[in-house]
């Protein structure tokens, strides 16, 4: 396979993790440094299992944010400058909203590629000189941290909610303002007041402490947290026919037992967040038996939106096989 050659401060830039390189190493950009927990779980193991499966033949480096801005990464994995990313599709919805979809599809792995979605998806970003590779669950979703439970309109009436745009849709459809914050200003805006509540995927709370500046956590959960691997089509293109079974196969098995384990994951963070006293609220029963499916609504209006006749393909294709809430 061809040799990628970088410009000297990308070059330079440190690697998340000390994998020897080679002439034809691969470089797999991650919207994360190992502290997030997918990135041990499916990054850097697939990572390792490549570089040991291939006998070194296509060995991986993995190089993080600090490397290139997480919203900013597509671009430089699609031209070449790096040969893979993992991220999560919302991190790109300027550029396209295609993978943002599957957090509104089924979690089942399986089901997932046997269906036809993954290979609607892959051709929607092929025409960005980009291949799916997989699509990793973590076996959870998202909820909303709050400083007060849910009241009697068992929503978010009159709330001033910190949420992304994943959120947008949700937020608003439940009574509730958006306020866009980054994340790194949620403690303190909880803290302050400044908002009554923060949207965000359910592992978060102990490892960013808002568990001390918020008391409830909304339930049920809605949705599923996915996060992708692309490679950049070119240097899929210049792999040999077994290189790219032994690429998928990894990446399957993954996608299967990197979700058991965060199901394992999942199950100890709950019962930590309320040992740390964040106390569950539930939505009420008309919100609660909806609320899939209003995430849901959210997330196709911006796939559609954003991804035209593709996006229109995908979310047909998640309804006639069940995959996704109506």
């Amino acid at each position: 396979m061809k040799r990628k050659l970088f410009v000297p401060a990308i070059a330079a830039a440190a690697a998340l993790f000390t994998i020897p390189a080679k002439a034809d190493s691969l470089t797999l950009l991650s919207s994360w440094d190992e502290s997030y927990n997918a990135v041990p779980v499916f990054a850097q193991a697939f990572a390792e299992r490549l570089t040991e499966e291939s006998g070194g033949d296509l060995a991986v480096e993995l190089r993080g944010p600090e490397t290139v801005p997480p919203f900013e990464q597509l671009q430089p994995v699609s031209t070449g400058l790096f040969d893979m990313l993992f991220t999560h599709g919302a991190y790109h919805l300027g550029e396209t909203p295609m993978a943002f979809g599957m957090d509104a599809v089924a979690d089942d792995p399986q089901a997932r590629r046997e269906s036809g979605v993954f290979d609607v998806i892959d051709a929607h970003y092929n025409k960005r000189n980009l291949k799916l590779i997989g699509v990793f669950s973590a076996a959870s979703g998202y909820h909303i941290l709050l400083n007060e439970p849910i009241g009697e309109d068992g929503a978010l009436e009159g709330r001033k909610i910190r949420a992304s745009g994943t959120y947008h849709d949700l937020v608003q459809e439940l009574g509730g303002s958006v306020v866009t914050l980054p994340a790194s200003e949620i403690y303190s805006a909880l803290e302050r007041g400044v908002v009554d509540g923060a949207a965000w995927p359910v592992f978060g709370a102990m490892d960013y402490k808002w568990f001390e500046v918020a008391d409830y956590m909304t339930r049920p959960t809605f949705g599923v947290t996915n996060l992708s691997l692309f490679m950049n089509l070119d240097t899929w293109n210049d792999l040999s026919d077994d290189q790219r079974t032994m690429v998928v196969d990894i990446a399957k098995d993954l996608e299967v037992e990197g979700r058991l384990h965060f199901e394992e994951l999942w199950a100890k963070e709950d019962r930590a967040m309320q040992d740390a006293g964040l106390a569950p609220t539930q939505f009420g029963p008309e919100v609660a038996e909806q609320i899939d499916g209003i995430f849901a609504a959210g997330i196709w209006k911006k796939v559609e939106g954003g991804a035209g006749e593709d996006g229109k393909a995908f979310h047909a294709l998640a309804l006639e096989k069940g995959l996704t809430a109506e």
